[in-house]
């Protein structure tokens, strides 16, 4: 029997870096099983990264506009007349604030971290942490939760009291093409060889460390790719500042879709010192282009990067220093890293993520689903 799954495409915009690649990718793979059927509700913002028009046009997707932002308390009472109207059986959250307690359908929420909950320094201000708690609660009890890796559903069990069942702890997966053909950086102002890293300017990430580490290696250059956000205050240009390195970092708020691949590719080594994390997808995606990766030694990143990335502890500027001086000097390092890393990525799928996400949604209609048409 075809079932009929409503997926909030609000989160399709480029203010959600992670969480609409993971929306993105899952629709896509989706919406080619067979007796699927896809309707993505999109939002009124438009995105650089991700096509709506082509995702439309795969024959089992239909996209339909709700004038909602991704978190919206009119979604609170307006979800059940959308789903309803639409004739979805069952109804997918990429985003758990995006979901209403009353919509009227069975509902998955993917929660994908509690990364707010472990530090105060981490939530944009004392409003937001409290509001967030409490829709989080409220979601919790309210629908069936899924959630990308066992670390992040252990901190779900630990802050919220619900257990996240092992079917749907559904792993992200990584694209394949970031592997291709290598090609030039010399557009975005690149020399190959730098130390890279990836993901938005937010103090969880921890990329304060990476600057001061750069210091401390003669002649290594940093590369950091994401945008800033404007809730936190900016620790990386002063640290920038404090150290004296202004000429040997390049932060690239924006990096064309069809470059990612090169800009990882083009690396001397992916840094990842994030303290916390739901996942952790530059570590795969650095594999995939086969640069090595050093990542900081905390849970949800050894369960993502296993044994073929280098793990750092997380807080120690000197550690990193020292571990990204020996990264880029010893090839032989290097290149079991490049080679572990290859086989190890190749083994997170965004179609086996998909056949998780729809298996999930199929245990929840309880053999009330849409007839084929």
């Amino acid at each position: 029997m075809t079932v009929r799954i409503g997926v909030d495409g609000r989160v399709l915009t480029d203010r959600y870096h992670g969480i609409g690649r993971v929306a993105y990718e899952l629709c896509t793979e989706m919406a080619r099983i067979p007796d699927v059927e896809l309707v993505v509700f999109a939002g009124d913002e438009r995105s650089r990264r991700f096509d709506l028009d082509t995702l439309a046009a795969l024959p089992s997707v239909t996209v339909e506009r709700v004038g909602m932002r991704a978190v919206d308390v009119r979604q609170l009472w307006r979800w059940r007349s959308v789903l309803r109207r639409s004739g979805v059986d069952v109804m997918f959250f990429p985003y758990h604030l995006g979901a209403s307690p009353v919509a009227g359908k069975p509902c998955i929420s993917l929660l994908h971290d509690c990364i707010f909950e472990t530090d105060p320094r981490f939530v944009p201000s004392w409003p937001v942490g409290v509001a967030y708690r409490l829709l989080t609660a409220m979601v919790a009890r309210t629908s069936t939760v899924a959630t990308v890796s066992h670390a992040s559903a252990r901190e779900v069990e630990r802050y919220y009291g619900r257990r996240v069942h092992p079917d749907h702890v559904i792993s992200n997966g990584v694209d394949p093409r970031l592997g291709g053909e290598v090609v030039s950086v010399d557009r975005l102002g690149l020399t190959p060889g730098y130390v890279l890293h990836v993901g938005a300017q937010r103090p969880h990430k921890n990329v304060a460390v990476l600057v001061e580490a750069i210091a401390q290696v003669p002649g290594a250059r940093l590369v950091l790719v994401g945008s800033a956000d404007e809730r936190f205050p900016d620790e990386v240009g002063p640290a920038i500042d404090r150290y004296g390195v202004a000429d040997r970092v390049v932060r690239l708020p924006f990096v064309p879709e069809e470059l990612l691949g090169a800009v990882y590719a083009n690396a001397g080594l992916l840094a990842y010192p994030s303290l916390v994390e739901g996942f952790g997808l530059p570590m795969l995606e650095a594999m995939v282009a086969r640069t090595p990766v050093l990542a900081a030694d905390v849970p949800v990143l050894r369960e993502v990067g296993g044994a073929a990335a280098h793990y750092v502890s997380p807080r120690c500027a000197k550690a990193w220093a020292a571990s990204i001086a020996r990264l880029l000097a010893d090839d032989d390092l290097r290149s079991g890293l490049v080679a572990a890393g290859a086989a190890h990525a190749s083994r997170f799928t965004w179609d086996s993520a998909a056949q998780r996400l729809v298996a999930a949604c199929r245990s929840l209609t309880d053999g009330h689903l849409t007839v084929a048409r």
